[in-house]
């Protein structure tokens, strides 16, 4: 039977109490919240959350599979496409991500192979998606695209050019491992990001901040091979500003195309 209108009003506010209430009142609140998700009633009824469901067949083109197994394989051994679904169902059901709406006039792109990516979600995640009204497959190809940055979630697509010669900039090590981290979390090769930021730095669309090192910070070797005549051009329009270099200049932009806080690197 569903929560009438009144008590779900009273618990929803009885959560927000909770909140402000100091411990252990904040895990009173998750609990109710738990509770006011679609089909959350069942936990009441002692649902094993651990318990994996039937297989779900995520329906999609062949290369959106491909570069999420590909994107999985960069990650920990730990990270499963599996563990990555029911991630995306906790955080669709806790209202942190929503899937992009589909209409009847979505097509598939034209000669595009369709194929099943298949995973055996936690039960209980599954069946409070699939009670919310929005089919989990959805949910769970939407969620994985947007992590590997594929298909509608993608950034906008350059042209890739030929990489350059080895270049090893020296950046403070949390640095380094940030940037590394995330382009492997979604599938994108660190140079490639500097050349667009390159570009659009010729173009007059960026205009790169100085950012300094922290004095004393412990470095570390970025390996990167941004293209030749592109490194040169922007060396050459830089000439006038000593405090940038084409390094620095493609590190700042791939600092903020991957959401790198600059105090990160502290």
């Amino acid at each position: 039977m569903p929560t009438s209108p009144n008590l779900r009003a009273q618990l929803q506010d009885a959560a927000a109490f909770c909140r402000t209430g100091g411990e252990p009142a904040p895990h009173l609140a998750d609990a109710i919240t738990q509770v006011l998700r679609p089909g959350g009633w069942k936990a009441l009824q002692g649902v094993d959350e651990t318990s994996t469901g039937s297989n779900l067949a995520i329906r999609m083109a062949e290369s959106h599979r491909e570069q999420i197994r590909d994107g999985v394989n960069r990650l920990s051994t730990a990270v499963t496409i599996t563990s990555l679904v029911n991630e995306g169902f906790e955080k669709f059901l806790a209202g942190e991500f929503q899937p992009r709406n589909r209409t009847t006039k979505e097509r598939r792109a034209t000669g595009e192979k369709m194929v099943n990516l298949n995973v055996r979600p936690k039960a209980h995640l599954y069946e409070q998606v699939r009670e919310s009204g929005v089919l989990p497959m959805y949910v769970a190809e939407d969620y994985l695209m947007s992590l590997f940055n594929i298909g509608p979630y993608a950034w906008e697509a350059s042209e890739r050019l030929p990489s350059g010669s080895d270049r090893q900039p020296r950046v403070p090590l949390p640095l380094r491992d940030a940037i590394r981290n995330k382009a492997a979390s979604l599938g994108r090769i660190v140079h490639d990001d500097m050349n667009e930021g390159f570009q659009k730095y010729l173009a007059g669309e960026y205009e790169p901040p100085v950012v300094e090192w922290p004095e004393g910070a412990e470095m570390a070797i970025l390996k990167v091979r941004p293209n030749n005549e592109l490194f040169d051009e922007v060396k050459i329009k830089a000439q006038g500003s000593p405090e940038l270099s084409p390094i620095r200049i493609g590190i700042s932009y791939v600092m903020e195309k991957y959401g790198i806080d600059p105090a990160a690197i502290q």
